[in-house]
């Protein structure tokens, strides 16, 4: 009884966690939505060519960096060797103060060189203007890993809900004003990369004022022992970056494509401009699957602590338990996001983005969904075995295949080779990431349930596609919305009874899931009601 006492208590922290990364996640999307209608094509293409440095910086100050700190914290605590703890946070502060002082001096001083490999001199003042979001990254890291290694959430929560909410509203402040003003896309490029910058700094002021408030060293500890400072240092370096692997790997997708979209569509014939109008439609696919992916994994990836307290136990049984869980939750949602989203995306690309370019590329990336939800949950689980090593090894090469498919297929076959390298990409990570999860915990013999899966989605995109064919077609906004908020939901309602009444999932799964109790008693209602 305690133990599912501690696994409801569980999920409904998980299910906690999921509703606020939806909400992050949906206002990203939501105000990258009105910036392209704002900026253009060319503006989001310039925003998008910039946003994966931004990214890469804030991913390992909110998921890698921080995690690593509050690991050095806590061992210290539960020692009760508190003034330990505080100085091992002091050295963490000065190890990622040159870690981000050296990423601020290579994409300042190298802009240049990287705008030169897009083939966009005019990218270097937007660049430089992003290379300060890597000053900022030092002090917001060591701080939240300090109040996390004491078992305390709210300032992190906090921290990222000011620096997100600041950081959308100055970018659609600053984009507005200049815009209005006659500026072109590479002006409001740049003030976009500040007003990220100044909402890390609102994230950095908040969580500063917090850490003056806990401070408790006195000025005679201010003194660095060399090995414990070399220590900090390599922990940081190492477990920092493995970390955040599954959040770093689509970023890294992302930066592929801005660095060689541009040069390949021009070679493949596209004059300059078409080729960075033509970049700035691709991009809007890239909120949509973010949107989808945290739909997927978000219930998944909250099980990797589970999963680690069991490896630590050398409880085979329960890691096999929790590992095809979260790799069945990641399934069965990635896929119904895929299929769904491939169905309404012309509809859903001229609601959000005013027109339907493209419209055939970018259901192409949908299909990436559902390779990189299983990709990004298998990497968390072999995270959770202790296996993040092998994890970041399979993420670089699928890094690496996606860049070599995007110089070798753009130049032949145009913006499609840059989705179809996207694809493909995910499906090499999610493949070896899954073969070395099944090689470790062995997975043959959990209850998937392919069929039944297979089926519910089938239903579901048979019910979207009859209801296109119902309500008649236009190429009006209002009617590209109706199409795709109704397909949607009709989506949402024929899947959910689809994989009840199908019973995809076990009831022993659905009481480890949130409502699944009720879950459960629906499923016997219906079934007397049949």
């Amino acid at each position: 009884m305690k133990s599912n006492a501690n696994q409801k208590g569980f999920w409904h922290g998980a299910l906690l966690l999921t509703a606020v990364a939806l909400f992050m996640k949906v206002l990203s999307v939501g105000y990258r939505i009105p910036y392209q209608n704002i900026t253009g094509n060319l503006g989001f293409y310039v925003y998008q060519q910039i946003y994966p440095f931004y990214s890469i910086a804030i991913i390992l100050a909110t998921y890698g960096f921080p995690v690593v700190v509050s690991r050095l914290v806590s061992e210290q605590i539960v020692k009760n060797e508190v003034e330990k703890a505080e100085e091992l946070s002091r050295y963490s502060f000065y190890v990622l103060t040159a870690l981000g002082t050296a990423g601020f001096v290579v994409l300042y001083a190298g802009s240049p060189l990287l705008a030169d490999l897009m083939e966009d001199p005019a990218l270097q003042t937007p660049l430089r203007a992003t290379a300060f979001s890597f000053l900022i990254m030092p002090g917001i890291a060591s701080i939240r890993g300090y109040f996390q290694g004491q078992e305390n959430m709210i300032p992190t929560a906090w921290s990222q809900v000011v620096e997100q909410s600041v950081r959308v509203v100055a970018i659609l402040s600053i984009s507005i004003g200049l815009v209005i003003n006659g500026y072109g896309p590479y002006a409001t490029g740049t003030g976009a990369a500040a007003g990220s910058i100044i909402g890390g700094l609102a994230a950095f002021l908040l969580l500063l004022v917090l850490r003056i408030r806990k401070n408790t060293t006195q000025k005679a500890l201010f003194r660095t022992h060399l090995f414990r400072f070399l220590g900090v240092a390599r922990r940081l370096l190492t477990e920092g970056v493995l970390i955040c692997v599954s959040a770093l790997v689509m970023v890294l997708f992302q930066l592929m494509d801005a660095l060689t979209i541009v040069p390949g569509l021009t070679e493949y014939g596209l004059s300059s401009l078409d080729a960075k109008e033509m970049k700035g439609v691709f991009d809007r696919g890239q909120p949509l699957m973010q949107v989808g992916v945290v739909l997927a994994t978000s219930l998944s990836l909250a099980i990797v602590p589970v999963i680690s307290k069991a490896t630590e136990e050398e409880n085979i049984e329960s890691i096999r338990e929790k590992a095809g869980l979260s790799l069945k939750v990641s399934l069965v949602i990635g896929l119904s996001a895929a299929a769904g989203l491939f169905i309404i995306m012309k509809d859903t690309n001229r609601m959000l983005f005013t027109d339907a370019s493209l419209s055939y590329t970018l259901s192409i990336l949908a299909v990436a969904i559902l390779f990189s939800s299983l990709a990004m949950t298998g990497a968390g689980i072999l995270q959770g075995i202790g296996l993040a090593r092998q994890a970041a090894r399979y993420a670089g090469l699928g890094v690496l295949l996606k860049a070599f498919l995007n110089i070798i297929l753009i130049p032949l076959i145009g913006i499609n080779g840059a989705a179809y390298a996207t694809v493909f990409g995910f499906i090499t990570v999610a493949s070896l990431i899954g073969a070395a999860v099944h090689r470790r915990v062995g997975l043959r013999k959990y209850p998937f349930r392919l069929k039944r899966t297979g089926f519910a989605v089938a239903m579901m995109s048979g019910s979207v596609l009859l209801l296109q064919l119902i309500i008649p077609t236009s190429s009006s906004r209002g009617a590209a919305s109706l199409h795709a908020l109704s397909g949607a939901a009709l989506g949402v309602v024929v899947l959910s009874l689809s994989l009840i009444m199908l019973q995809v999932f076990t009831k022993p799964e659905l009481m480890q899931l949130p409502k699944g109790e009720k879950v459960s008693m629906l499923h016997q209602k219906l079934r007397k009601g049949a």
